[in-house]
Formats: structure tokens, C-alpha cells, sequence
């Protein structure tokens, strides 16, 4: 990994565990074991550390995606085993996500970002000849993940996950290829 990397993991990581007031420049460098001022040479202020942030969440969340999509090509299969990855493999990052996006110190476009970081509404929205259906299949799997990660659903396994994304894609016509496939 680059440092640009690293510290963006960091950061999620300090998110996380201790939320927004703990994500510092200086907080990252200790966490790293890099020398004073090493985070500052990469990201000048906090907004500029804020945007890698939720940048490489983008990228982590597509990296995800794409490798369960790869060898899965019914929908509400990818789509339930990408919610447990994220629930079971990536909880640190659901949680900063969260402690971001709640944040009003955080600026708007940043949030916006995070907003996205999960879910492609563009990417859901080629599965329907609706967009709107698209669009509430994302709200279906934020609802899904906001669940599981504030303790109101206990089980985050494939079937429980599958089971009402199967129902909202049978209420509605669904495009046989998951986005993200070639071909």
C-alpha cells in the first residue's frame, strides 16, 4: 500500500473506533508510527484528509462489489453477499461511514460522497427499466445494513440478507445482468 492508503485506512479506523473529534492529523501519524507531520504532507487540512476518506471508501466498496460479482450472477445473491461482506468484513468502515455522515462539521460534498460510498444508484438503476426501482433497491440494502449495525436485525447472513431483496426484485421487473459483470 502507498501512504495516501494508509493514512486513509487509519483515519477510518480512528473514525470508528473514537468518531470524529479524534481524527487528526497528528492522531493518524501516532496511529501509523509515521514522524510529525507526515499526514499533513499528503492532506494539507482536515477537508482535504476528509475527501481521501471518502474516496477510498468509494473504491473499497466497488473493490468489493466487483470481486462478488464476478462469480455470482444472480442479483439478489451479489447483492446479499456484498451486504455480509460489508457486515462482516468491513463493519470499521460501515461505522466511520456513519460517523461521517452524521457529522455537521462535515462539509456537504463530503457527504454526499459517503451517501454514495456504499451504493451506486447509477449502477442500480441499469438493473430496471425504472429508475425509481433502482433507487429503492438501495434504500431496501441501506435499510438493510442501518439494521444490522444499530442491532435492530441480528442475523447478517447471506439468506437473511437475500431473503427481502429476492421479494423487492420479484415486485419488480429485473434486467438479468448485474451491473458491474462484463458482457
Amino acid at each position: 500500500m502507498d501512504r495516501r492508503t494508509d493514512i486513509a485506512d487509519a483515519a477510518l479506523t480512528l473514525v470508528a473506533r473514537d468518531g470524529m473529534r479524534a481524527l487528526t492529523h497528528r492522531a493518524i501519524d501516532s496511529a501509523l508510527g509515521y514522524p510529525a507531520g507526515s499526514t499533513s504532507y499528503y492532506f494539507r487540512t482536515k477537508s482535504d484528509l476528509l475527501a481521501a476518506v471518502a474516496a477510498h471508501l468509494v473504491e473499497l466498496s466497488r473493490a468489493s462489489f466487483v470481486s462478488i460479482a464476478v462469480s455470482e450472477s444472480d442479483v439478489a445473491t451479489v447483492v446479499a453477499q456484498y451486504l455480509h461482506d460489508a457486515l462482516t468484513h468491513r463493519l470499521v468502515e460501515l461505522e466511520a461511514r456513519y460517523a461521517l455522515m452524521l457529522d455537521p462539521a462535515v462539509a456537504q460534498d463530503v457527504r454526499a460522497v459517503l451517501a454514495r460510498s456504499l451504493f451506486s444508484l447509477e449502477r442500480a438503476r441499469v438493473l430496471f427499466d425504472d429508475p425509481e426501482h433502482g433507487d429503492g433497491l438501495v434504500s431496501l440494502c441501506e435499510g438493510l445494513v442501518a439494521d444490522v449495525v444499530f442491532g435492530r436485525r441480528i442475523s447478517n447472513d447471506v439468506a437473511a440478507l437475500r431473503f427481502p431483496i429476492a421479494v423487492y426484485l420479484e415486485g419488480v421487473e429485473v434486467k438479468s445482468r448485474v451491473p458491474g459483470q462484463n458482457g
